[in-house]
């Protein structure tokens, strides 16, 4: 199967939530007029990353009004965006939302929120603790939250859960800029590449641009394929909408020329999980 993809690598502003959201119709109906399938979001899109004591005023359960018009919009085009859920639990997440058909499909709260040097998610936001698996008509997909990404054991649960498309989305902050190619840029490609050749699916990766209280962000989102190909890069620095086709048929090709997945045995994995487990 064959269908277009749409990077939307947008700069959010801070707390603005009216502004992003009408930011999200005008890149959403681009998306639309250029035929694609899905449209993908960064982390907090709807927000801006550095919320802090804003978090809670910026907050809203996923079924909330706010998101009728984007709702509206996903009967033409599936969606995927960054926000802060206001939990059922009285707790605050950094979440992800899977809009398709008219309806939340899902909502993902990021498992792994960093809290050292310049990160402080966990001081006010809560830690998810459920992997999301996504039916959808183009396969299985999942979406995971910036720091999700460095973390294999996640991962894994993707592969182990027959996954297709691994939508990663992110606040990724420039460090480490040497020539023209980010050193965090070639830490999550390398990672990206190790992901996609190992476990077959397809890596989408939207990181964000702009910059929030000296804190800059990069962009260069991407689409990786199972054949480890980069099908689409967005550019440095730079706010865009990237869209690309992908073709499903890569993930047959890769299961079919390196079958790791049929070689599986998950219930012996799980039973040293428990005893590694058991022994801590």
């Amino acid at each position: 199967m064959k269908f277009k993809i749409s990077l939307a690598q947008i700069n959010p502003k801070l707390g603005s939530i009216e502004e992003n959201l009408a930011k999200h119709i005008e890149f959403t109906n681009r998306a639309i007029a250029q035929d694609s399938k899905v449209v993908v979001f960064p982390e907090l899109s709807i927000t801006g990353y550095l919320l802090r004591d804003l978090s809670f005023d910026v907050a809203f359960p996923y079924n909330s009004q706010f998101f009728e018009p984007l709702k509206t919009l996903s009967k033409e085009i599936d969606i995927i965006l960054g926000f802060v859920e206001k939990g059922e639990d009285k707790i605050i997440y950094n979440s992800s939302m899977y809009l398709s058909k008219g309806e939340v499909k899902s909502v993902y709260r990021k498992m792994f929120p960093p809290t050292h040097g310049m990160f402080e998610e966990l001081r006010f936001f809560g830690r998810g603790k459920d992997f999301i698996k996504i039916e959808t008509d183009y396969g299985n997909a999942t979406v995971i939250i910036c720091r999700d990404f460095f973390h294999p054991t996640l991962l894994s649960l993707a592969y182990a859960n027959n996954i297709d498309f691994v939508f990663a989305i992110s606040n990724m902050p420039l460090r480490g800029l040497k020539g023209d190619t980010p050193q965090i840029q070639t830490t999550v490609e390398t990672a990206s590449s190790t992901y996609t050749n190992f476990f077959s699916f397809f890596v989408v990766y939207v990181n964000r641009v702009g910059f929030e209280d000296g804190l800059g962000f990069y962009g260069g989102s991407f689409i990786q394929s199972p054949l480890g190909k980069k099908i689409v890069q967005a550019p440095l620095f730079e706010e865009t909408l990237v869209s690309e086709t992908v073709d499903t048929e890569d993930i047959y090709k890769k299961r079919t020329v390196f079958p790791l997945i049929r070689e599986e045995d998950f219930s012996n994995l799980l039973r040293n999980l428990k005893n590694i487990v058991e022994e801590k």
